[in-house]
């Protein structure tokens, strides 16, 4: 059966995951057809740059596609079906003060966790929000596929400012990463993965991988496999030196805590100190990407300006931001009750009994043509109990001192980080971001 059309919007197109996005949506037409693409960026400069190369790709493979570049949110969201959302407020030239500052006090500097993802969050809510209400102001049906970082803190807060709106969903792609990376190590088919897991976003552990054909669970065997061989992304040879570092952190997290496999980013929370003491605050991850990754894709579209086709250019293609962002569409779209890692509020106590029914938890779910179908994961231990409580703590914390303006819930959210888990240090790193943030955020 034809599958209908849809209309798409990018918000933070301008982002160099974009052209690989493009080549994902390229990939999946016939599962995903579009008859209508509009790119938006408040930044028009950073859009034209790759303008040219996502102009001709679309029309070599999708000529019949309506494609559109604005900077105008007045036009970016009429007569669409989803909205793809990966914003990025303040860019990489924030993103270096949020890894920065915080080594100046000896902790990590990292975009999502510890006192720069306290930054990140609070410069993301308020747009986001702004979105949401200039989205509903001209389309009440849109689905609204977020993963826009930190996911957790902006969850919760368009959660807490949007109750009702269920068409709101926010994503993250590292444990979709990390399933197709489970899959090449035990060398199956990812998407005979049927995972089960819990937590919160960059905070969760992985429980069981059941195989979708046999019903085997395939945990224990990837356990005993990492006993003695170090974890490796599928595409260890693409990555950054700081990304193998990171999944063979997983290796060593499991020699402490081998019940269940952790999501990479907890190495943050339990061993900060070793982070921060070899992080080099002149290099970090944001100049790593600038000069690997974002070089890479300014370059090839450089050169499709310049030359005006796509010869010698290969097509770009997400295979973990582009894919996910597709098939999590694709099977809302088309209700095909795909399992993903999905986040959602655990409202009644109904996902994680012994939560906190605020707590934005993330769990193995179903997306359906209603959206997010959580699967109830029960009641969770003690150890991981409290870390997760703790952890919502300080992600509440951060969401209500940003719609408040409230200096002194942000100091206690930073002291409750496990990342910091110091007053003096939680007030000296807050005060420098505030200062470096003031264009952005500041608090009373």
């Amino acid at each position: 059966m034809k599958r209908r059309q849809l209309g798409v919007t990018i918000v933070g197109a301008g982002s160099t995951r974009t052209p690989a996005l493009i080549g994902s949506l390229i990939n999946y037409k016939d599962r995903f057809p579009l008859r209508k693409l509009i790119l938006f960026d408040i930044d028009k400069s950073r859009m034209e740059v790759q303008e040219d190369y996502i102009r001709l790709t679309m029309e070599k493979y999708c000529p019949d596609v309506e494609l559109e570049f604005t900077d105008n949110e007045d036009e970016a969201y009429i007569d669409i079906d989803y909205v793809f959302v990966q914003m990025r407020v303040g860019g990489f030239e924030m993103r270096r003060h949020d890894e920065r500052i915080p080594l100046k006090y000896g902790l990590i500097g990292q975009e999502t966790c510890g006192p720069g993802g306290f930054a990140y969050g609070m410069r993301s809510i308020k747009p986001m929000i702004h979105m949401v209400e200039k989205i509903r102001e001209y389309n009440k049906d849109a689905w609204i596929l977020n993963y826009t970082n930190p996911a957790a803190i902006v969850g919760l807060a368009l959660a807490k400012v949007f109750p009702h709106d269920d068409k709101i969903l926010n994503m993250c792609d590292q444990p979709y990463s990390m399933i197709k990376s489970f899959a090449k190590i035990l060398d199956v088919d990812m998407y005979d993965i049927e995972p089960r897991y819990f937590g919160l976003n960059h905070f969760g552990w992985f429980t069981k991988l059941y195989h979708g054909k046999t019903g085997e669970d395939l945990l224990p065997k990837l356990k005993e496999h990492l006993v003695d061989h170090e974890f490796k992304p599928f595409n260890a040879e693409q990555r950054d030196q700081s990304w193998l570092d990171t999944y063979k952190n997983v290796n060593r997290m499991m020699k402490f805590f081998p019940e269940y496999l952790p999501n990479t980013y907890l190495q943050y929370y339990f061993f900060a100190d070793d982070i921060a003491k070899a992080s080099d605050p002149n290099f970090t991850r944001a100049d790593e990407a600038t000069r690997g990754r974002e070089k890479q894709v300014l370059d090839i579209c450089k050169q499709a300006r310049d030359q005006q086709s796509l010869d010698g250019i290969p097509l770009l293609i997400g295979e973990v931001h582009g894919n996910m962002m597709v098939e999590v569409a694709e099977s809302i779209a088309f209700d095909l009750k795909k399992v993903f890692i999905l986040m959602g509020t655990n409202k009644g106590r109904k996902i994680i009994p012994n939560m906190p029914e605020d707590a934005f938890v993330e769990v193995a779910g179903e997306l359906t043509k209603d959206g997010a179908m959580l699967y109830p994961y029960g009641e969770i231990k003690t150890f991981y109990k409290g870390l997760m409580e703790t952890q919502h703590a300080y992600e509440k914390l951060t969401v209500e001192s940003c719609l408040e303006s409230n200096y002194q819930k942000a100091l206690e959210g930073l002291t409750l980080n496990r990342a910091i888990a110091d007053p003096d240090k939680a007030k000296a790193v807050l005060d420098d971001l505030m200062e470096a943030n003031k264009d952005y955020w500041y608090l009373k």
